[in-house]
């Protein structure tokens, strides 16, 4: 029951759910929400490196210009750098700092041990006096540059508290004053000391900036991301259901098509894309439905009036003989009966045999060495012995095929009484072979077959005009079967006029040959 009211709640979120534009939506936004995220990940692992590495750079050019006034042997401390966020500390030997920048004066050392390599480049805690006004800062590290200087004996090394410019030695009693390089400070005492060791010197820069970048980045991202993703869905939404829009009008026409209006057929859209190709497709489909459905149709109502026909004289000359049976010839109203009865059942049989045909079955079931000529000849004789026309069997030589001798022997009958029933005077038998086929030739000198009418005659029911007539026994089956046996033998079977041009029909039947 609960399911049962869901389904009756959330009808059009179930069919949201299975509908082509939702699938088409979900997979245009997992592949761009993948490739979207390849993308972020990429563009952030690259902005990463690209800012460590500006960073490494800066940081080792400013322990350069350290690293150059250590060589000299002579720094001040704190050692003027002009950016104040990078901070520099030269050590000695007792890992004890002895000179560094103004932003952690007073802080030790920042390497843990001296048994560091020569020159590397590491990550450290940010230094206390490194801190900005971010209060999270202090989550950050530090990019560290050492560079040992003075290998393997030491050096020696003057680090005076003296502004650039002025120099100072406290054993001389005299005071010299040098070059200024820049405006005067006011006179100071000035503290000198002189070291010789070998000097490390320790460069290091926050992290932070790049981290604040990243993270900058990562909110823009986080941003766009989902909104980007939610306007692909969006655009894949609507153009899907604009582009299924025929297809939903297409749906609903054949829809409305049924067995009594299959005439009817769908609006092909104006543009030549697949929707177009199938609505073609499926008009081409209602046109063999609805040819399907007419000629079933009209073989229903022809096979209706074929059966018709005879029951209609047996019950009337049963009726006749019951009203006046003193005035009825008994026999030969039984003879009548059967006569027509027979004929019930040749019709009966034929559509059996075209239903068998219709529905993919087999018809050949045996496959024997059959002599085509002897077939020939027989229905020959049997014309003969009727004296209706005159039979020609000159022009017939041996052939051997391979199949069913009764369907063979069918199609021989069929095409002799044919020819028997339109002829005027003569009948003309041809066989012979013909490449890989043996070619039988039957033909007659009657009015002969319409161009126009030449495939049609082998469609169910079919009679021209001067057959018309029932008396003869013809139910305009015929043809029909000669055509479905011969097919079923691998073979083909058509109407052309006669070689010599005279009047009449000739048919050409061609079967493989043994």
């Amino acid at each position: 029951m609960v399911s049962q009211h869901r389904e009756k709640r959330y009808p059009w979120f179930r069919r949201w759910l299975y509908s082509v534009r939702f699938k088409i939506a979900l997979v245009s936004v997992l592949v761009v929400g993948i490739a979207l995220f390849g993308a972020s990940r990429v563009l952030l692992t690259t902005l990463r490196s690209q800012l460590h590495s500006s960073i490494i750079n800066q940081t080792r050019t400013q322990e350069a210009a350290v690293v150059s006034l250590v060589s000299s042997g002579s720094i001040m401390n704190p050692l003027p750098l002009p950016r104040n966020e990078i901070s520099v500390q030269v050590l000695d030997t007792n890992n004890q700092v002895i000179a560094s920048t103004a932003n952690i004066a007073g802080e030790p050392s920042a390497l843990a041990s001296l048994k560091s390599a020569i020159s590397e480049v590491s990550y450290v805690p940010l230094p206390k006096g490194m801190l900005l006004s971010d209060p999270d800062e202090s989550d950050h590290r530090a990019v560290m540059v050492t560079t040992v200087v003075g290998q393997p004996n030491g050096i020696n090394l003057t680090v005076s508290n003296q502004p650039t410019g002025f120099t100072l030695n406290l054993n001389s009693s005299q005071e010299s004053q040098g070059t200024q390089t820049s405006a005067a400070p006011a006179p100071q005492r000035v503290v000198t000391k002189t070291y010789h060791s070998v000097f490390r010197v320790v460069a290091l820069e926050s992290m932070a900036t790049v981290d604040q970048s990243v993270m900058t980045v990562v909110k823009v991202i986080s941003i766009a991301f989902p909104l980007l993703l939610g306007i692909v869905a969006l655009l894949v939404i609507l153009l899907t259901a604009r582009s299924l829009k025929p297809v939903e009008r297409i749906s609903r026409e054949v829809a409305a098509i049924t067995g009594s209006n299959l005439h009817n057929r769908i609006s092909v859209p104006p543009a030549r894309d697949e929707i177009a190709g199938l609505a073609v497709t499926m008009n081409q489909m209602l046109e063999r439905l609805d040819d399907s459905a007419e000629r079933s149709r009209r073989f229903v109502a022809d096979a209706s009036h074929e059966l018709r026909s005879p029951l209609s004289v047996i019950q009337t000359e049963l009726e006749v003989g019951l009203l006046h049976p003193e005035a009825v010839d008994w026999q030969r109203t039984a003879n009548d009966a059967l006569d027509e009865s027979r004929r019930m059942q040749r019709i009966v049989e034929d559509l059996l045999m075209l239903a068998r045909a219709d529905s993919g079955k087999i018809l050949v079931h045996t496959l024997l060495p059959v002599d085509l000529d002897d077939l020939v000849l027989g229905e020959a004789s049997r014309l003969r012995l009727s004296g209706t026309v005159a039979v020609d069997t000159r022009a017939v030589s041996g052939g051997r095929v391979t199949g069913d001798p009764h369907l063979l022997l069918r199609v021989v009958r069929n095409l002799s009484n044919n020819a028997a029933r339109h002829a005027q005077s003569r009948v003309t038998f041809a066989l012979h072979k013909d490449g890989g086929f043996v070619q039988l030739e039957v033909a007659d000198d009657g009015r002969g077959v319409p161009e126009e009418l030449r495939e049609k005659i082998f469609e169910r029911f079919t009679r021209l005009d001067e057959a018309r007539s029932r008396d003869d026994g013809g139910s305009g089956l015929g043809l029909s079967i000669v055509r479905t046996i011969v097919e079923a033998h691998g073979g083909s079977v058509e109407v052309k006029e006669n070689p010599d041009g005279s009047r009449g029909a000739r048919f050409v039947v061609r079967i493989p040959t043994l």
